[in-house]
């Protein structure tokens, strides 16, 4: 199991997602329909490229396909708004990104006129690294995830090769915008605070973030509740104590 994958129990995870409606991957299952993307999974056989020069570009579409995958699941963006996505909105130093715009039916709109930063953990901010390392379309300006001319990909076409992908590992059949619940169910699985999560999802609504507690393991949460009813001197309500403000 990789670094990245350390700490997450498998079995926990899946009995939370089959109890709810609002089903999430895990972080291996993430990773096996990126590499379905890479390993050209998700392509007709029958159809194999001509010649090495399709066969190159097929090769660098898999891979940014594989990273779109990536991105959405480890930092939350909607599908518009990961293909809206500019070179400039990138701040490796700062560890954000900064979402705009969106991206629908291949028109680019800022009509909603919000401006946010998302934090950017490291899964994400290595899927970004990969894409920048291209030789073309470098500029502050230009799209992070294009076609082979610069231009907006194909949202159809994206969720479709995402599906055939899916089907390739025999992952759950979820949603492309699942990916986003998975960003915010293993936060909150990994004890991320609520209003954490909140602030990174943008929900104007805490109880629209309250859904992804139903990540967080039971067991957890018993831990959490037997430290708070601890006699004082035992490290339980210690520190709740000393930290209420005296009247």
């Amino acid at each position: 199991m990789s670094k990245r994958m350390k700490g997450f129990e498998p079995s926990t995870f899946a009995m939370a997602r089959r109890r709810e409606a609002l089903v999430f991957y895990l972080p291996e299952e993430i990773e096996a329909i990126a590499r379905a993307f890479e390993d050209a999974g998700h392509r007709d056989p029958a159809h194999p490229a001509v010649n090495d020069t399709e066969r190159a570009a097929r090769g660098a579409e898999d891979r940014q396909d594989a990273e779109i995958v990536r991105v959405a699941a480890y930092a939350g963006l909607r599908q518009g708004e990961l293909l809206a996505l500019r070179r400039r909105d990138l701040d490796f130093v700062g560890s954000a990104l900064t979402i705009a715009r969106a991206m629908s039916a291949g028109v680019e709109s800022t009509k909603s006129g919000r401006v946010r930063r998302v934090p950017l953990a490291e899964q994400p901010a290595a899927a970004l690294d990969r894409v920048s390392r291209r030789e073309h379309f470098t500029s502050p300006g230009d799209l992070v995830f294009c076609n082979a001319l610069g231009r907006s990909l194909d949202g159809l076409a994206l969720r479709r090769d995402y599906r055939r992908a899916q089907g390739r590992c025999r992952c759950p059949p979820l949603r492309f915008h699942d990916l986003r619940h998975t960003f915010g169910s293993l936060l909150a699985a990994r004890s991320v605070d609520v209003v954490t999560i909140q602030k990174a999802m943008v929900h104007s609504a805490l109880s629209t973030t309250s859904r992804y507690l139903h990540a967080r393991p039971a067991s957890e949460q018993a831990q959490t509740f037997t430290a708070a009813f601890m006699p004082i001197g035992q490290g339980g309500s210690e520190a709740l104590l000393t930290s209420m403000p005296l009247a």
